[in-house]
């Protein structure tokens, strides 16, 4: 089965699973993972659809972004939990996630068009 507008159906998915969360939690059941999952999906669809389809390169920055911090987190406060050497490979990873985002290029770009 083939959906015409994708965005409209994945914001339809969410509003049904917030929609059935809330209905739950009206009824004195625990309805919390429905409303996670109802505002998840709306969220997704909204940063998909409003971000990464017209600029993936500012989407794979901020992404590279996430991870490169994740890495500083995880070696300063982590090395408790998980060896340091994770923590490196997780911040590397989150450079070379920046460097190969193209977002250099875009802004190069971006400045010729002005």
């Amino acid at each position: 089965m083939r959906f015409k507008n994708k965005k409209n159906t994945l914001a339809a998915l969410g509003i049904l699973f917030l929609l059935a969360g809330i209905i739950i939690s009206l009824d004195g059941q625990d309805g919390s993972s429905f409303i996670y999952f109802g505002v998840g999906t709306l969220t997704a669809t909204l940063l998909y659809y409003g971000i990464v389809v017209g600029r993936p390169q500012i989407s794979a920055f901020i992404v590279g972004l996430i991870i490169l911090h994740t890495g500083v987190l995880l070696i300063v406060k982590g090395e408790l939990i998980y060896p340091s050497e994770f923590g490196l490979i997780t911040f590397v990873s989150g450079i070379l996630v920046l460097l190969n985002s193209g977002f250099s290029e875009y802004m190069r770009d971006r400045k010729k068009k002005n």
